[in-house]
Order: C-alpha cells, then sequence, then structure tokens
C-alpha cells in the first residue's frame, strides 16, 4: 500500500531551496535538528532532508500542518510507532549484513534467507498492527485515521493469514520438503515457464500405501522413473531442484521485499512527525512562542507578530529578542542599524519561519501570515577564499551569479551584508543594479546592509514596494536587538564604546 501521510509521493523532491548546503549553513540549522533527532541518525537524516525539501503546493501544505497536529494531540503513539518500525528496521539491517557476507548463496540458503526475512517481516507487522489499532482508537477522524483504517483494510486477517501460510511453507522446505514443479522444456533443453504448484512435507508412507504405489506402478507402466545410478541424469535433477528452489527463493524475495519497502517509507514519514513533535515539546517546554502559519493565496506577503531566531533560542536555552513584521505586497526590505544590533539575527528568523512554514511545520513566531514562494536563497557574506584564487567581492558575484541563474519569478533570497566588500559608492551601484533586476523579476528581496548610500537613495527617492527596517536603540542610544520600521541609518557604534571605555 502507498504511505501517504505527507500527502505527497515525491517528498524530498523539491526545487524550491537549489542551493541546499548554503541554506543549511547561513541559516545554522544543526541545533534544530538535533533537536530534532535525539541523537537518532535516522530521524536527523529524515527530518533534513524533509525540512530542505519545501513544497510551494498550498494543498500539500494544509495536509500537513494537520496531520502534524494530529501527531502532536497523540504524540505518545507516534513515538510508539516509529520505535516499532525502527526496531524492525534495526533486527532487518542486521539479518541483511550477515546474510550479505555469504556473497553469492546457493539456492538452498537463498531460501533460507527468505525465512528468515518473512518470519522478522511478518513478527514485526504483527506488532504494528497492534500499535496501529491502539492510535486508531485514540486519534480524531483525519488524515492518521484514514491511513491507520486504509493499513488495518489492507493488512486483514486474511492477509496474515496468508503471511503464516508461506512461512509454514518455507519451513516446511527447512525440514526437508517436497517441492512439485510444472513447466516445459525450452531453448537449448533448458527447464522454461517453471510454475512451483505446491510446497508439502514428505510424510512416511504408511504399509498399505507402499503397496498402493507398487500397483500405481503396474497400472501406469509409460511412467519413466530416473535411476541416480546414471550421473548425467543426477546432475540433471539437482539443476532442476536448483533451478526449483531459486524460484521459490525469487517469489518470496518479492514478497519480503514489497513488505520491506512498506516500512522504509513508512520509518521515513513516521520519523519526520517523531523529530516534529520532538521539537514541539521542546519549544513547548521552553516556553518559546510557535504557530501554524496561515497560507495566504496571494503572492508576495509575510507577516506575524513574535519572530525569533529558532537555532539562537536553542543554543542560548531562552528565547531571543522577537519582531514583527508587516508586508503586505513587498517586494523590499532594507535593513540598516547599529552593528550587532540583531539585523543578521532578525534575517534568520524571517528565513527559517519561511522555510518552516512551506515545509507544512508550526513556525517560531506568536502569529504568521505567509504566500508560498517558489524559490528561497540566501546570500551571507563568507570568509576570504583561503586558496587566495578569489577576492572576496569575486566570490559575493560568483555565488550570486549562480544564484540568479537558479531563480524563477515568486523568489525570495535574503541578502546579508553582500557587497560590503568594496568602496561604499560601488557597492551602491552594485546594489542598486541587482536588486533592481531582482525586483523587476518579481523577486522578493531582504537586504542588510552597512552601504548607507544605497539605502538612503531608496529612502529618499520612494522605491516603490519597499520597506525601511532598522535596528532600534533606545533614548541613551543603546542597542535594544529589536528591528523597527524607520528610516535608514549609520552602523556605526563609536559612541557606545566611548561611554564603556570612558565613564561619564
Amino acid at each position: 500500500m502507498k504511505v501517504n501521510l505527507l500527502n505527497c509521493e515525491d517528498y524530498l523532491i523539491s526545487d524550491v531551496l537549489p542551493f541546499k548546503n548554503d541554506i543549511f549553513e547561513d541559516l545554522m540549522l544543526e541545533p534544530i535538528l538535533e533537536v530534532m533527532s535525539k541523537n537518532d541518525k535516522f530521524v536527523y537524516t529524515a527530518c533534513k532532508n524533509i525540512l530542505l525539501a519545501p513544497t510551494s503546493d498550498r494543498k500539500n501544505i494544509l495536509h500537513r500542518q494537520a496531520a502534524l497536529q494530529e501527531a502532536i494531540e497523540n504524540k505518545k503513539h507516534i513515538f510508539s510507532l516509529y520505535s516499532i518500525i525502527s526496531e524492525v528496521f534495526t533486527d532487518l539491517t542486521l539479518l541483511r549484513s550477515r546474510t550479505k557476507k555469504n556473497g553469492n548463496p546457493l539456492p538452498a540458503v537463498r531460501v533460507l534467507n527468505s525465512i528468515e526475512t518473512l518470519d522478522l517481516l511478518s513478527t514485526g507487522l504483527e506488532r504494528l498492527k497492534s500499535a496501529v489499532v491502539d492510535a486508531n482508537n485514540q486519534f480524531k477522524p483525519g488524515i492518521f485515521r484514514d491511513f491507520f483504517e486504509a493499513f488495518l483494510k489492507e493488512y486483514d486477517t486474511n492477509f496474515m493469514t496468508l503471511v503464516h501460510e508461506k512461512c509454514q511453507a518455507l519451513r516446511t522446505l527447512q525440514v526437508g520438503g517436497e517441492i512439485q514443479i510444472s513447466g516445459r522444456i525450452g531453448r537449448g533443453m533448458k527447464c522454461d515457464s517453471l510454475t512451483v504448484n505446491s510446497i508439502s512435507e514428505v510424510r512416511a508412507k504408511r504399509k498399505f500405501e507402499k503397496w498402493d504405489s507398487l500397483f500405481g506402478i503396474r497400472l501406469h507402466k509409460d511412467e519413466i522413473r530416473i535411476s541416480y545410478e546414471d550421473v548425467q541424469l543426477t546432475r540433471d535433477c539437482k539443476d532442476l531442484e536448483s533451478t526449483g528452489l531459486l524460484h521459490v527463493a525469487s517469489c518470496f524475495e518479492e514478497f519480503n521485499n514489497d513488505l520491506s519497502r512498506l516500512f522504509e517509507t513508512l520509518r521515513t514519514q513516521i520519523a519526520f512527525f517523531y523529530g516534529s513533535c520532538n521539537l514541539h515539546t521542546h519549544m513547548s517546554g521552553m516556553a518559546f512562542g510557535l504557530c501554524f502559519p496561515e497560507i495566504d493565496e496571494h503572492p508576495r506577503s509575510i507577516e506575524g507578530k513574535g519572530f525569533y531566531d529558532l537555532t539562537l533560542a536553542i543554543k542560548n536555552l531562552r528565547r531571543p529578542m522577537d519582531n514583527n513584521l508587516k508586508g503586505a505586497d513587498t517586494l523590499l526590505y532594507i535593513i540598516t542599524g547599529i552593528n550587532h544590533g540583531g539585523k543578521s539575527t532578525f534575517v534568520r528568523s524571517i528565513a527559517i519561519a519561511q522555510i518552516m512554514a512551506q515545509v507544512g511545520l508550526f513556525v517560531p513566531a506568536l502569529a504568521m501570515r505567509t504566500s508560498l514562494y517558489r524559490g528561497i536563497f540566501t546570500h551571507f557574506v563568507r570568509n576570504e577564499d583561503v586558496t587566495m584564487t578569489a577576492g572576496r567581492l569575486e566570490e559575493e558575484l560568483s555565488r550570486l551569479s549562480r544564484i540568479v541563474d537558479m531563480m524563477k519569478p515568486n523568489s525570495l533570497i535574503f541578502l546579508n551584508e553582500s557587497f560590503a566588500t568594496t568602496s561604499e559608492n560601488e557597492g551602491a551601484t552594485i546594489a542598486n543594479d541587482i536588486i533592481s533586476a531582482l525586483n523587476a523579476n518579481e523577486v522578493t528581496v531582504f537586504f542588510v546592509t552597512h552601504i548607507y548610500a544605497y539605502a538612503r537613495k531608496a529612502y529618499q527617492e520612494k522605491f516603490p514596494r519597499t520597506k525601511f527596517l532598522s535596528a532600534e536603540r533606545n533614548e541613551r542610544s543603546e542597542r535594544t536587538f529589536r528591528i523597527v520600521e524607520g528610516e535608514p541609518s549609520f552602523t556605526g557604534y563609536g559612541m557606545e564604546m566611548y561611554r564603556e571605555i570612558i565613564p561619564q
């Protein structure tokens, strides 16, 4: 059966984040994944892959939000399901690694391997069914309940009886059974179109049954009995036996593979819900604000209250200063202000929230309403090229060129201190040319900049669909680490250093 809890069969295939490594590094997502995984490597990998594969499909996002809300209300059952599936997969991995050491096993050994695998999977399926029955009684009608009922219908009593029959048939061969095979002679006098008619246990014949066999031989003189004294015939019979065993093994291996794929798919999707529940528990326990965002059908709109940098909150074990944002139909956000005033933290908080929103997760904010973007990019300042093959400005422009090549209309990019490695006038010219071109192609830009000349020009000329944000200072000109709307300001903080060094 298809496991579609994420409402998308290709949920790991996404072009919203073409440069996943840059996003991961710039937004510092590692601490978030560590909380989600709780040292479980598989959960870490599953959550990372899904987190870096956001979707721009509104229907999928709303589906995931609903499924995640159900999971959060029933965390205990999500943990139980993941635990069972994980244990089955651990045992299956150990079994596969053990059998893999044998190289290309004999047909009889392959059958024995199939017995062990089917035994393990059938036992795991029984345990999983029991957990699903318990969960089905607790979940309210919804996405998970629909999946549970479909699962129980697919793997009902009749199916489990079939599995047990297959296990028993294979065990019969293990203790010395009998395979009845039919087929025909194909090309090169080889067996072709083989069919296993039955697998049965060899029983010791009683006295009268032996007499019946003797009479059968007398009555059916056209039957051919093979004498095993003939070496070639013996070899041919052994080949026929091996062919039959291989056929049996391949049939059961296909059945085993189907069950394995079920566990594998279910494991990945449940791991995502498991990790999301871990993150929700952590955020709730630390009293971090969180919400499920409202998905706006109109383009170019990000609004919300109480945005905070989730990575920073997790690392410092406390909620950082939060910020509000109003941005209906805005294409350019210019963020200026004092150094170390919270500008980069603010940009990271918005970027993380947007990615989480497009994954279908809750977001680090008290409230959020956002549009869906077809591409999300980051362009943060990097250290100088250690090989000295390129200067910082050349490296920045080269990286930005690669980003622009991958952009589509209705994309979103976060520029953090870009173009600051040259003179202010040259930086202003570069910024104006690039950002104007991006906005003309309906690309939304968040631009944290120290290039006051550019910001001032944009403010004075009243660039269309532009908002100006600045790092706030209080009445004593001290940093508050809040980002507020206001005209562009300088980035220096010489007066603060003067006050710290020379007491008043």
